[in-house]
């Protein structure tokens, strides 16, 4: 470190005026310049860093010495310094502060480290370097080099050159000075024992340390991944790569006027998920998601994060998808229609707002990525079913119940740090918003619906594999069908089906009942959340759709098959009559090109998904091993209160760090904190300012109870029938055959039901729902976004439902 000296906080201005006098400064040489920094008593805390916030005066001559520690002084009772404090409310009544002076390093190379990666939180050293001083560097003035160093051997893992215009044309650091420096910041994180943000830089003969403190913006969730133990050597390359960004010390205030949606996600999480798998989920999110993004998302200090729980509440980033939306070139107005808002388009939303070109060419590294795994999207799913199937062999290759409690969880930590790139393909298969908008833009162009054209060719051909498991069901009520034994016992009893394996024993169906849960047991209600239990240990929804299916003729595969296929070649027949001659041989090849691969597309997402959740099935079990033992061990009054605890408070005790006895009282308080927000009515769009007022207000009221609904059209088509309102599949039992299915989402455990529906109608969903992928395929008329349709409409109300116009009409109540 630079020698220097310190003027206390509480020195007198006499004391400070005779400090360019001191004799410590007569040892150097005339022309020494110096470095004048504040150091306050909250500064550089766990908690607080005042990054920016006080004043720090450079390249300072002898002369000039009075002048800069007065201001740095001064700087601690600043307009800027008073609103950090009261932002962290921190006290305001003593602004003393004291200064430190040191001699300036002559640097010829500079910058900022991280032995956390405060984006990712990832357990690796994060190292911007830049020629000259650090000043440029931490003010953005400079593009600097980046360096992601593993914490083992201080390998380089990822570098990314910066503009490079100072020096010299090559990196401003050699792999040797690297090591030398992450051995370096290693010792320093060790000696302080928690994560460092340190600024360093280099004379060309050695490293100097200008100041560390401990990270204080690393997300909570993030910064926790250290204590999970876990284990980075063990994971395979993946999809995506870590783009490391230009990292502040200190980030500003997420912008409050960022959009945040929870439309998308309010289909496969429940309202409430359990505290565990909403922690874990909202950090392997965000590191999975920027991995994919890289640059093309914004700082998370200028839009915030792609994921963030509000109230327990999972929600998506709108903010950071429109610019995302504007690079790629397409509107707004596609973006919300494929999410579920299409209440929300204003007619500026349907112009494509381009960002620059400039701003295009300096995320073209992350565009050339991205596509070329779009080109290799094929490639790419069969890597994931690959790395599934190895996953899904280490982790059911022993019985937890047979392993310590430390391996136990070495195993959920494995799996928890292969979350990020296990999960970047489902990102990958969601990309549709381009294709979809070249084709609504062609449509437009020529005149002809989008929906009339796209929505039969998306119905016919290749099933996904969730409507695969609907048509599967429908086979299996067929075998039942044919055995005297299982119709006797699926219609006598009383829907419980609690002792189906006994009664069923030797009977064939129960053998094509296991075979269907080897295959899709892993499915079940709301089946991201790993708190929740699966079709496999509970199949009633499964047997309960048999039953029904009983009363009356199974459907027929291949005439849903025909059918469809009927309507997407006429669809063709009527968009090709809408062409001229020169478009049949320009436009046509592109659209056929285009819509193919948004069919396939759809496909692999919802394979993708599938096999995200079978490993699920798995991983679960050790979860609950753990779970029992808890509760066998008295801390912990129910197995399910094992998933009130975050994954960093189990790992505390496994590693002897707390004890046992303290996971009850954390549970208590979690459960407590649950049912305090239980009710709360969060809404599906919001701006981040907006929500204090939204929650204010007592929850929905309906003025009126309106007879015609309005809705966006998933799947074409039209049914007449009485409506069952169901909140939530466990509600199965309420379903009747042939009625239109009411919800306000639905996910893969829903799938019994819609072999019983004969339409569905759900309160959020967009294209990309489950519930429109489903019905297209299954042949279903739907409608998504029926805004309070669970609360206007009750269950025996006939309705009307033309999805193709996208309305339902009630026609008689109950």
């Amino acid at each position: 470190m630079p020698d220097g000296v310190v003027i206390p906080n509480d020195a007198t201005a006499d004391e400070v005026r005779a400090i360019p006098g001191d004799p410590w400064f007569d040892g150097f040489p005339a022309g020494v310049r110096f470095a004048v920094r504040s150091s306050g008593t909250d500064e550089d805390s766990e908690g607080h860093s005042f990054a920016g916030v006080h004043e720090t005066q450079l390249n300072v001559g002898r002369a000039e010495l009075l002048e800069a520690i007065v201001l740095c002084r001064r700087s601690a009772s600043s307009d800027q310094a008073r609103a950090y404090r009261t932002a962290r409310q921190l006290a305001d009544d003593d602004t003393a502060i004291g200064v430190l002076v040191q001699c300036m390093v002559p640097a010829i190379v500079s910058g900022v480290a991280f032995t956390i990666n405060p984006i990712t939180g990832a357990d690796e050293i994060v190292v911007d370097a830049a020629w000259g001083l650090g000043d440029a560097l931490v003010s953005g003035r400079v593009d600097p080099d980046e360096f992601t160093l593993s914490k083992g051997d201080h390998r380089v893992m990822v570098e990314r050159p910066g503009a490079r215009n100072g020096e010299g044309a090559g990196p401003t650091l050699s792999p040797d000075q690297l090591r030398e420096l992450g051995d370096l910041l290693s010792r320093i994180e060790q000696h302080d024992d928690a994560p460092q943000d340190i600024e360093w830089c280099h004379d060309g003969r050695q490293f100097w340390i200008v100041q560390a403190r401990p990270v204080t913006t690393a997300p909570r969730a993030e910064l926790r991944t250290g204590n999970l133990e876990l284990r980075s050597e063990n994971l395979e390359p993946g999809t995506g790569t870590t783009e490391p960004r230009t990292l502040n010390p200190e980030p500003r205030t997420p912008n409050p006027e960022t959009e945040w949606t929870r439309a998308n996600l309010a289909e496969v999480l429940p309202d409430q998920m359990s505290p565990q798998c909403l922690d874990a989920y909202e950090t392997m999110l965000n590191r999975g998601q920027l991995q994919f993004m890289g640059r093309l998302l914004a700082p998370f200090d200028e839009l915030g994060p792609m994921f963030k729980a509000f109230h327990g509440r999972m929600y998506m980033n709108l903010s950071q998808m429109r610019r995302v939306a504007s690079l790629i070139g397409a509107p707004a107005a596609d973006l919300l229609r494929s999410l579920g808002h299409p209440e929300q388009i204003h007619p500026q939303d349907e112009i494509a707002m381009r960002a620059p070109l400039r701003e295009i060419l300096r995320y073209l590294p992350d565009f050339i990525r991205i596509g070329s795994l779009d080109v290799r999207a094929e490639r790419v799913l069969q890597q994931h079913e690959a790395r599934t199937r190895d996953t899904i062999a280490r982790v059911s290759k022993a019985d937890p119940r047979t392993l310590s409690d430390r391996e136990i969880w070495d195993m959920i930590a494995w799996e928890i740090e292969r979350g990020p790139e296990a999960i970047q393909p489902v990102f990958l298969m969601s990309g549709v918003l381009a294709r979809e908008s070249a084709v609504r833009k062609i449509c437009n162009r020529v005149g002809f619906s989008y929906e009339r054209l796209v929505y039969p060719q998306l119905a016919a051909g290749a099933r996904s594999v969730s409507t695969q498991q609907a048509f599967d069901l429908v086979v299996l009520a067929t075998a039942a069908r044919h055995e005297a034994a299982a119709v006797a016992y699926l219609l006598e009893n009383d829907g419980a089906f609690t002792d189906f394996r006994t009664a069923l024993t030797g009977t064939g169906f129960l053998e094509k009942l296991d075979r269907f849960l080897d295959e899709y047991g892993h499915r079940g209600r709301y089946e991201s959340d790993w708190a929740l239990p699966r079709l496999h240990e509970n199949p009633a929804p499964v047997l309960f759709a048999i039953r029904e299916q009983l009363h009356g003729p199974g459907q027929d595969a291949k005439t849903i098959a025909d059918r469809q296929t009927a309507d997407a070649t006429a669809a063709w027949r009527a968009f090709e009559a809408h062409l001229t001659w020169w478009q049949r041989w320009t436009i046509l090849p592109r659209v056929r090109a285009l819509i193919r691969r948004l069919k396939k597309q759809y496909g692999w997402r919802e394979q993708v998904r599938s096999d995200l959740t079978r490993t699920v099935r798995y991983t679960r079990a050790y979860h609950l091993a753990l779970a029992d033992r808890f509760v066998e061990r008295g801390w912990l009054d129910r197995r399910d209160d094992y998933f009130l605890l975050r994954l960093d408070e189990i790992a505390a005790v496994i590693r002897g760090v707390q004890p046992g006895p303290g996971l009850r009282e954390i549970a208590a308080r979690s459960a407590s904190e649950l049912a305090a927000e239980k009710d709360l009515q969060m809404p599906l769009l919001m701006r981040e300012s907006e929500l204090p007022t939204l929650l204010g207000r007592s929850g929905v009221t309906l003025e009126d109870d309106p007879d015609v609904l309005t809705g966006l059209c998933v799947s074409p088509g039209a049914a007449e029938a009485e409506v069952v309102v169901m909140r939530d599949p466990s509600e199965f039992a309420t379903m009747r055959r042939g009625a239109i299915l009411v919800s306000p989402a639905t996910d893969p455990s829903w799938t019994p039901l819609f072999t019983l529906a004969s339409g569905v109608i759900v309160e959020v969903g967009g294209m990309l729902s489950h519930a429109s992928t489903i019905a297209r395929e299954y042949g279903l008329p739907a409608l998504a976004n029926v805004k309070n349709a669970t609360r206007i409409l009750k269950t025996g109300d006939r309705v009307q439902l033309d999805a193709s116009d996208g309305r339902v009409t009630r026609t008689s109540r109950k």
